[in-house]
């Protein structure tokens, strides 16, 4: 049974949330046609090697990674919410994300409308949450483990944040540089983090690696969602499959630059 919780436990100002793998479970059960064509697209968008091994907690990452990208980041359309019934929602996976609603934001409507827990402030949240969301490659300018606090640097899109986020905070106090790849969402007036890591790494830190590979993703234009992201870190064919730091040795060759023209196309 889907049923909301708070963002961190012990934390009465914590807005509401839903547990994406509960959001996932539900379209599983009540529109599997919508769940299977999203999951065909995620895997063909991630497009791991097969024939490449890789470690149980990268395949278990993906698996996570994929209820996160179906819960906000897929769009649903002919969604009859209030028609939920035996025989499922009347729903159909969108194609174009300027239509529809995501499934996140389905669920807690329903939620909200049947009885499920999710009361009118839990809506509001559960809606600044749906609007707000997004995933990307942030630079560490400050972790502050007192206050709980990253302050980062988003290297797609070249804006500031700061992230509530005290797991992270304590792993990386007083570092001034590093890559953290994650989702961030702002309810309650405050940004926070809102899934498990896609990729970390403390080094390389210097000013230069960030300023050259920022510039060179803005210049591509290249702003991948987080099939797209994963795909960068772990994939194949379109992206190098390599570690930051693998990449971070390119950047001062042609072989980055003819990489993003190459995944832009």
């Amino acid at each position: 049974m889907m049923s909301v919780t708070t963002a961190a436990i012990g934390d009465p100002g914590s807005p509401a949330m839903l547990d994406t793998r509960d959001v996932v479970e539900m379209f599983k059960r009540f529109s599997r046609t919508v769940y299977d064509d999203a999951r065909r697209e995620f895997y063909r968008k991630v497009n791991l090697n097969p024939f490449k091994p890789h470690s149980q907690y990268v395949l278990q990452l993906v698996e996570w990674s994929f209820l996160d990208w179906f819960s906000f980041d897929c769009r649903i359309t002919g969604v009859e919410i209030a028609g939920i019934g035996p025989e499922g929602p009347r729903v159909e996976l969108e194609y174009d994300a300027l239509r529809g609603i995501s499934p996140f934001l389905a669920a807690a409507e329903y939620l909200h409308d049947h009885d499920g827990g999710v009361g009118d402030a839990a809506l509001g949240d559960l809606r600044e949450v749906d609007e707000s969301n997004f995933a990307s490659m942030f630079w560490i300018r400050d972790a502050n483990a007192v206050q709980g606090r990253l302050m980062v640097e988003d290297l797609i899109h070249g804006e500031f944040y700061s992230v509530f986020d005290p797991m992270a905070a304590a792993q990386y106090d007083g570092a001034h540089g590093g890559l953290i790849v994650n989702r961030i969402a702002h309810a309650r007036g405050i940004w926070r983090s809102c899934a498990i890591p896609l990729y970390e790494a403390r080094r390389p830190d210097a000013p230069d690696a960030k300023a050259d590979i920022a510039k060179e993703f803005r210049n591509a234009g290249y702003t991948p969602d987080v099939a797209g992201l994963l795909r960068f870190f772990y994939g194949r064919a379109k992206d190098t499959g390599l570690g930051w730091e693998d990449t971070v040795s390119l950047r001062n060759t042609s072989v980055l630059d003819r990489f993003l023209n190459r995944v832009c196309v």
